[in-house]
């Protein structure tokens, strides 16, 4: 039986490819067993984290997204890369708790052009760190290409384009499931 693993879409934006790149990984993950339950931050829609540290000082609105984080025993990081880091919704999302993290298993998918969201890689790993985060297995990048996409902005061939990627992350599942 795997962890209950949950999978966080960290982009909210208008034409984002992070949500068929989610479908594609919980197709993989079911071929080797695991569940995968996705969580779209644009669907939580968390407001703009201005109270204190929840480190400190537990926000009463931050209910809902506390049970839903709690719930889940390991984590992998959907991220796309916005100007050499990770989009705002993702850190918002992260910095609304802190306890909730903690001493989770973590595993890092990002996508960007230039090397596959390498530096949201970087800089997410420094965030998990700090809430303490166990993080797990090869960080997976997948470096986008114009040639993937229909003039529509969706992806022509999915398989194809993220094939290369399939074995990390198949790699990262099991150690999030071993953590």
């Amino acid at each position: 039986m795997s962890k209950k693993i949950k999978l966080v879409i960290g982009s909210t934006r208008e034409g984002r490819v992070g949500a068929p790149i989610a479908e594609w990984l919980v197709e993989v993950a079911k071929e080797i067993e695991v569940e995968l339950e996705v969580i779209d931050l644009k669907e939580e829609n968390l407001p703009f984290f201005d109270g204190m540290s929840p480190m400190y000082v537990p926000d009463s609105v931050n209910k809902d997204w506390s049970a839903k984080i709690t719930s889940g025993e390991a984590y992998i990081f959907l991220t796309s890369e916005y100007n050499r880091s990770i989009p705002a919704p993702l850190k918002n999302a992260i910095d609304h708790l802190f306890h909730e993290w903690g001493e989770k298993p973590a595993s890092i998918v990002s996508y960007g052009y230039i090397d596959g969201g390498g530096s949201a890689t970087k800089h997410l790993t420094d965030i998990l760190n700090w809430v303490k985060m166990k993080i797990v297995g090869p960080p997976v990048a997948i470096t986008l290409q114009q040639d993937f996409f229909a003039e529509d902005g969706s992806f022509k061939d999915i398989e194809t384009a993220l094939e290369s990627v399939k074995a990390p992350f198949v790699e990262s599942l099991k150690a999030l499931n071993e953590a």
